[in-house]
């Protein structure tokens, strides 16, 4: 791929967003490409825990305006918003495998989706949290508001995008947007620990958990419930269910397969 790198190291794909002379804005080509790499790593078995990060010193600067938005043209820019924005969104917010990113530095404008949407988020010290859409006169996309409000509840989020504020790392520790803050040299050694923690974990039920988790402010209770019911009931005639049993049976650690 031209935009990204792709290594896999045992059950771990990392993807990284390989434009630092752009500071990984988002282009065409680069929104095209992750969408494709986060559904190869969706389909692949062999893949358990998927990583995003950057290279360079910026994790994501958003999306490259030069390349994005040539036309001014409403209708253009709702075509462009619905068919590069939105796939690599879903295809992030839907994924059967646990994500984790790593922000290496800062994220901005639609790069924000990519943390917002992932399962775990790792920062450096210096990844500051950049809500700049106001700042030019626009609105966020990529999904950055409906994440944000998720995450954060209605009040919080309005917040945040309407005074478009800068949050350090510390800030979005504190509210709840990062799982954890690093000095740049603890980072890679913390997320490998943490990718193959996850990718080793039963990660079937991972899924079925982090989806349940993600429908669970839309659905009134016993729609809920419902959903809650079903997906145990095909965890419990699962293999790993079966493992886990048995290695508690046995005093052992389980050999999870996420089947």
């Amino acid at each position: 791929m031209d935009t990204l790198r792709i290594d896999d190291a045992g059950a771990v794909r990392t993807i990284t967003l390989n434009r630092p002379e752009v500071r990984n804005a988002m282009n065409r080509a680069m929104l095209s490409e992750l969408v494709q790499a986060l559904e190869a790593a969706n389909l692949d078995q062999d893949v358990r825990c998927v990583v995003l990060t950057g290279e360079g010193p910026v994790f994501c600067a958003g999306g490259d305006i030069k390349d994005l938005f040539t036309d001014t043209n409403p209708v253009t820019i709702r075509h462009m918003l619905s068919q590069r924005i939105r796939p690599m969104a879903r295809a992030l917010f839907t994924m059967d495998k646990p994500v984790l990113t790593v922000l290496n530095g800062a994220v901005a404008g639609a790069g924000l989706a990519l943390p917002l949407a992932s399962d775990l988020v790792l920062a450096s010290s210096e990844a500051r949290f950049v809500t700049a859409f106001g700042k030019i006169g626009a609105i966020p996309d990529a999904a950055v508001m409906y994440l944000m409000a998720q995450h954060l509840g209605l009040l919080r989020a309005k917040e945040i995008v309407l005074r478009a504020r800068t949050l350090s790392a510390q800030e979005a520790l504190d509210i709840g947007l990062y799982t954890e803050v690093l000095e740049p040299d603890a980072l890679a050694p913390r997320a490998r620990e943490l990718a193959e923690e996850l990718a080793s974990g039963p990660t079937l039920a991972m899924v079925l958990a982090k989806h349940a988790l993600r429908d669970a402010v839309r659905m009134p209770f016993d729609a809920f419930l419902d959903l809650e019911a079903t997906s145990q009931a095909l965890m419990h005639a699962s293999q790993d269910h079966h493992e886990g049993v048995q290695a508690f049976i046995e005093k052992r650690a389980p050999r999870f397969t996420g089947r």
